[in-house]
């Protein structure tokens, strides 16, 4: 009987993320409106709630565009993150010119005003 574990370099690593399930969902700051996009950057889901219905159309739209515009974003972020993670050269994934994490937060600074 020995006094020492064997280690198992496979059983400690965590589980690959599921890039092809990943969903991006981005919701205005009341929680009012939300929108999902899948890593391809469709828009798969849509969050209303009653008062969100309440503000009118115009506004409805105009909130739904800016948050689809943002899971898009997100869903691009997510796709470069994907890259890195897969091994992909810098300047490969720059080619594709995908924003970087702290360039998604400034645009949602710049929609929101704040970090939502």
């Amino acid at each position: 009987m020995s006094d020492y574990d064997d280690y198992d370099e496979d059983e400690l690593a965590p589980p690959a993320p599921d890039w092809q399930n990943r969903v991006y969902e981005v919701f205005n700051p009341d929680h009012t409106v939300g929108v999902a996009c899948d890593r391809d950057g469709e828009v798969v889901g849509l969050h209303l709630t009653d008062d969100a219905r309440e503000n009118g159309d115009t506004w409805l739209a105009a909130e739904i565009l800016r948050l689809a515009r943002l899971a898009h974003t997100k869903s691009r972020v997510g796709l470069r993150s994907e890259m890195e993670y897969n091994g992909t050269r810098p300047y490969t994934i720059d080619s594709f010119d995908l924003p970087t994490e702290s360039s998604y937060r400034a645009m949602e600074i710049a929609e929101f005003g704040t970090n939502s």
